[in-house]
């Protein structure tokens, strides 16, 4: 296990009893609405098997199970995230299972689902190559990935905006509703650091992904990007 595994884990260990509250105030609740719409444009692809990667508490979990897959497994590195999304997927009656582990070293047969996610969880790979391809391998032939991440507004004044509240402000409020001190420091970081956009596409393509479709949303706070399976 890596240095930034370990890391990561303690963050989501200590917050997972406040993570969804702590996000849906950050985000005034647009993190859901993201979520939503993910799940209408993913309606026509197929989704018998689906993986939901970095499921955390199993929001974006919630959402998948609409689309009525045959099985759908929500994977993440952090034990109490996966015991909150358990007791989610009960109260909502999802029969969806849970695994253990880190996107860099996936327990499932190659080429076995139809669909693969992952929901604000890529930029806390610790090896971001290597997430991917275990995401590619993990993929039947010609399968999809759905990606929702970070990025940056492309309006100049809205950037502005964005960068104070995302460096100023979210760190404050993060820190006083946690109690944790470099949880959202730490989201602050990796949310600067990390490519999005055009950037974001030649990733994908560089790991054997077709870029189907990629979304701004809310004027670029967030990204999503749908690829396929080259194969």
């Amino acid at each position: 296990m890596s240095e930034k595994q370990d890391k990561t884990i303690e963050i989501f260990n200590q917050i997972a009893d406040n993570y969804d509250k702590i996000n849906n105030r950050l985000s005034f609740g647009i993190d859901r609405i993201w979520r939503k719409k993910t799940i209408k444009y993913l309606k026509k692809f197929k989704s018998e098997n689906i993986l939901d990667i970095s499921a955390g508490t199993g929001e974006l979990t919630i959402e998948l199970a609409k689309l009525n897959p045959t099985e759908i497994i929500a994977a993440d590195p952090s034990e109490k995230m996966l015991e909150i999304a358990v007791k989610k997927f009960d109260k909502h009656n999802i029969k969806a299972k849970t695994t253990r582990c880190f996107a860099e070293n996936m327990p499932f047969a190659s080429d076995y689902f139809n669909l693969a996610t992952c929901a604000f969880g890529i930029r806390n790979f610790a090896s971001l190559q290597k997430g991917l391809q275990e995401t590619y391998r993990v993929l039947k032939p010609q399968a999809i990935a759905a990606i929702i991440e970070f990025g940056m507004p492309k309006n100049k004044l809205w950037r502005f905006f964005y960068k104070f509240y995302f460096n100023k402000i979210l760190p404050v409020r993060g820190h006083k509703m946690s109690k944790h001190n470099f949880a959202y420091s730490y989201l602050n970081s990796t949310v600067n650091s990390f490519p999005y956009g055009k950037d974001m596409e030649n990733i994908f393509k560089e790991n054997g992904f077709e870029i189907l479709k990629t979304k701004a949303f809310s004027g670029g706070i967030a990204y999503l990007y749908i690829v396929r399976k080259f194969a």
